[in-house]
C-alpha cells in the first residue's frame, strides 16, 4: 500500500534525523492523515516486519535497527546518539547512516565495558566476541527477546 511507505519513509526519515522514531501523532501531523489511518499503516508495517510496536500503545518500538528506547547498544554518528536493539543492530546503523560511528556496549557476560568503532565502513579490529543466542530463523519468533 502505497500510504504504509510514506509512513515507513516518515518514520526512517525521523529516526536518523532524531536519534528516535516519531510518534504516532507526529507521523499523522507530518503527513496531514488521521491519527486511526497512521495506527493502521503502523499495524500492518508490524505484520509484515517491517517494524516492532509497542503491545500497550501500538508506538514504535523498533525501527531496525533503530531501537526507539535506551538499550546496552549505544551508537554515536554525525553528532547524534541512537540506540541498537542488538550488537547486529548496532553495527547495522552506522552502514544504514554511511557515517563512522562509535558503539558503546558491555560484556553480555561479565559487564566489561566495550567500545567498538566503525571507520571507512568497516569494523575496527578489537577483542571480544559477539555472540547470538538465537539462530537467525527464530528471531521474529520473539524479536523484543532476541
Amino acid at each position: 500500500m502505497v500510504f504504509d511507505g510514506e509512513v515507513r519513509r516518515y518514520v526512517y526519515e525521523g529516526v536518523m534525523e532524531t536519534g528516535r522514531p516519531p510518534a504516532m501523532g507526529e507521523i499523522a501531523a507530518g503527513l496531514g492523515r488521521p491519527v486511526d489511518e497512521v495506527r493502521v499503516a503502523l499495524q500492518r508495517l508490524a505484520a509484515g516486519h517491517v517494524l516492532v510496536l509497542q503491545p500497550e500503545s501500538g508506538e514504535v518500538l523498533m525501527a531496525k535497527p533503530f531501537s526507539a528506547v535506551p538499550t546496552p547498544f549505544l551508537v554515536k554518528a554525525g553528532g547524534r546518539s541512537y540506540y541498537g536493539n542488538c550488537i547486529w543492530d548496532a553495527l547495522g546503523i552506522p552502514a544504514m547512516l554511511r557515517q563512522e560511528a562509535t558503539i558503546e556496549s558491555s560484556c553480555g557476560c561479565c559487564g566489561t565495558s566495550m567500545k567498538l568503532r566503525v571507520v571507512g565502513g568497516a569494523l575496527e579490529a578489537a577483542a571480544g566476541v559477539a555472540h547470538f543466542a538465537l539462530p537467525a530463523v527464530g528471531w521474529w519468533d520473539n524479536i523484543v527477546f532476541t
